[in-house]
């Protein structure tokens, strides 16, 4: 899908300038999440489980964690140990932790490779 905005803004000259900014929406992103009933996957696709179990107490609900770039920034630790599954990390934030700190980006991606973690990497620039 392709969606266009258009405004009028003012120089400082006095001129008026036409602004057009587009953007393109993609319907082929898939969330990863075995819950999902609105997503065509196949089972090789799902990456997050459709009941995701905690082991913390202070939750007696399923859910999935997403994490914005100062959490993977300075808890990387606690991200590298196995209690933590089904956690969604956003494109936005893979390419700010890319561009913080190189090293932290590696073990983040030695996260996300390792298939029993349940990490997923969620494509959210053009959805």
């Amino acid at each position: 899908m392709w969606t266009t905005k258009t405004f009028l803004t003012k120089t400082k000259r006095g001129n008026v300038l036409k602004i057009v900014r587009e953007h393109y929406l993609r319907d082929d992103l898939l969330c990863g999440s075995a819950a999902c009933n609105v997503c065509p996957q196949k089972d090789d696709d799902m990456v997050l489980e459709s009941k995701p179990e905690s082991i913390c107490a202070l939750f007696d609900y399923c859910h999935y964690l997403v994490l914005d770039s100062n959490v993977v920034l300075h808890q990387i630790d606690v991200l590298e140990e196995d209690a933590l599954r089904n956690v969604i990390i956003l494109q936005t934030v893979l390419e700010e932790v890319k561009h913080q700190n190189s090293a932290i980006f590696q073990r983040l991606l030695e996260i996300i490779g390792n298939k029993r973690r349940k990490f997923y990497s969620f494509v959210n620039e053009h959805h």
